[in-house]
């Protein structure tokens, strides 16, 4: 299998539970299962459940800092965390019949030197890897250059770099000297961008919730529509997305079975309470109720 090395700048240990929230008053729910949490360390979930080396980078700090490392090492990811001054963020997430309710911390600080720090372990990565992800946002201003000089770093050494972020750091990244091979932007982050923005991409795939995805690729234009299921959690769908077309794509499968691949992966996902906890066998039944349209 092959090796990928995801990036995950924001963070974050978070814990999910099943039970009813009401505002205003006390929720008493099952004991907290914590789980490795960010973009780019679903991905990696997903990569390493397909079998593949996944190297996890991305900043964590403090005591929650070593609980995430060891939960990425316990999901068969290496942890190749910079450590930070700042801890790692938390979150609680609560499960209910009426679908999830999320409490996070927001992003925390770093200094130059830590960015730089990460920047250069990615670096260090890039021999021998055949695919770079970064996922999310970052936690703090100072890293809104980061994806976009870990772009740069890929270009120089001939590694495909994807990304799948927003806000000021997936600005920079597009409007860098070497855009991303492959943006993941959702209906949202895509709008909120002037689409001239977006053509620096080599690969762009515009994701609609539940509804057809629309895909710009060097083959052709596509339109793919995810299996209607009965949603449980979407949480992660995304990302569950790209880990399964990033499988598909390095296993040298053709473009349509990539994209039907990814869009089943990434409904099988929401339609589960858990978050980016897929394998193969999970996917494949769905593969039928894909449609895959070419475009003009």
């Amino acid at each position: 299998m092959s090796t990928v090395v995801t990036v995950t700048a924001n963070t974050l240990v978070d814990h999910l539970a099943n039970g009813e929230v009401v505002p205003g008053g006390v929720a008493r729910v099952g004991r907290f299962t914590p789980i490795p949490g960010g973009k780019g360390l679903n991905v990696s979930r997903v990569l390493a459940n397909h079998g593949h080396r996944v190297v996890a980078c991305g900043f964590a700090g403090g005591e929650t800092g070593r609980m995430l490392a060891d939960l990425v090492a316990a999901d068969g990811v290496e942890p190749a965390f910079t450590a930070t001054g700042a801890r790692t963020r938390i979150g609680f997430q609560v499960q209910g019949a009426n679908g999830p309710t999320a409490v996070i911390e927001d992003g925390f600080p770093l200094t130059p030197s830590e960015c730089g720090q990460l920047l250069a372990r990615v670096r260090g990565l890039l021999d021998g890897a055949d695919l770079v992800i970064c996922g999310g946002s970052v936690p703090d201003a100072s890293a809104h250059a980061l994806y976009r000089q870990i772009a740069d770093a890929c270009a120089h050494r001939g590694v495909p770099c994807w990304i799948d972020a927003y806000g000021p750091a997936m600005e920079a990244a597009l409007a860098g000297a070497h855009p991303p091979a492959l943006a993941k932007p959702n209906q949202q982050e895509y709008a909120g961008l002037e689409a001239r923005r977006w053509l620096g991409c080599r690969e762009l795939h515009v994701s609609d919730g539940p509804r057809p995805l629309r895909v710009l690729h060097p083959d052709g234009r596509f339109r793919v529509r995810p299996p209607a299921v009965a949603e449980v959690n979407p949480v992660g769908s995304g990302d569950c997305y790209l880990a399964a077309l990033a499988h598909a794509r390095l296993s040298g499968w053709p473009i349509e079975d990539q994209l039907r691949y990814a869009a089943a992966a990434g409904a099988v996902n929401a339609a589960r309470p858990g978050i980016a906890d897929l394998r193969p066998e999970d996917i494949t039944p769905h593969l039928a109720r894909v449609e895959v349209e070419r475009e003009p």
